[in-house]
């Protein structure tokens, strides 16, 4: 790695602990148009972000343990199980485009996800038909196969329950994190000993998302949580426009 790839793939993995330290979610929804901004490929984007935001959930889950309800989440993770590797055909796919179609394509989908965000006022309920959770299982395992990004379904889904901030964030991440060694199983599957050097990058680079996990904690206990998912959607609408539209 020369000096700007550290600076570049770095700075990237530590706001997206940060924000999802903080927030329950948007590593990958961060991460990935950034890096695909820089030039890096999709699938070695995906693959760095998959290893940087492992670290960053099993500190954050360690943190948030006594909130997580893991009998619960089962069998809707299980189902996401099987979402997995049609994301990660799509992803293969769509990497064997040229650079800015991918970014267009990631782009859109970031804009998608954004509108679902704006569009879903949801509000808290006491009980939350099971059929939603599968059905966001699904969609999670899906979109964390293709480009590790299946935090808005998890969102909306958790917002319609009545839970405390912890255990939002804790479900959250702690789904996600159950998905990783079969997300990894399946990319080196699919791409080969091609995912060897940017796996070894992530790793090089873990002591970045420690920082920034650390510091995404601590903020997610002092500020509102509204007001930092503002400052990440204002954020991710700009790398979304400039990737779209070739900015």
């Amino acid at each position: 790695m020369n000096i700007m790839e550290i600076l570049q793939i770095g700075g990237a993995l530590i706001l997206g602990a940060i924000i999802q330290s903080s927030s329950g979610f948007g590593f990958g929804l961060f991460v990935i148009p950034i890096l695909l901004f820089f030039g890096f490929g999709l699938a070695p984007t995906v693959i760095m972000v998959v290893i940087g935001s492992a670290i960053q959930k099993i500190t954050a889950v360690k943190y948030l343990k006594e909130h997580l309800d893991w009998q619960e989440m089962a069998p809707f993770i299980v189902v996401g199980l099987f979402g997995l590797p049609l994301g990660v055909f799509a992803m293969s796919r769509i990497s064997t485009m040229d650079q800015p179609v991918v970014k267009q394509v990631i782009g859109g989908l970031v804009l998608v996800m954004l509108a679902l965000h704006w569009k879903g006022s949801i509000k808290a309920r006491e009980n939350v038909p099971k059929a939603w959770g599968y059905i966001v299982g699904l969609f999670a395992g899906l979109l964390n196969g293709f480009a590790n990004i299946g935090g808005p379904p998890l969102v909306l889904w958790t917002l319609a329950h009545q839970w405390s901030n912890r255990k939002m964030r804790g479900t959250i991440i702690a789904f996600s994190l159950i998905f990783v060694p079969f997300q990894l199983a399946l990319m080196l599957v699919t791409f080969g000993s091609a995912m060897f050097n940017p796996m070894l990058k992530a790793v090089v680079l873990s002591p970045a998302v420690l920082l920034g996990t650390w510091i995404g904690l601590k903020i997610g206990e002092k500020i509102s949580q509204e007001h930092l998912r503002i400052y990440m959607q204002v954020l991710l609408l700009f790398i979304a426009v400039a990737s779209v539209f070739k900015l």
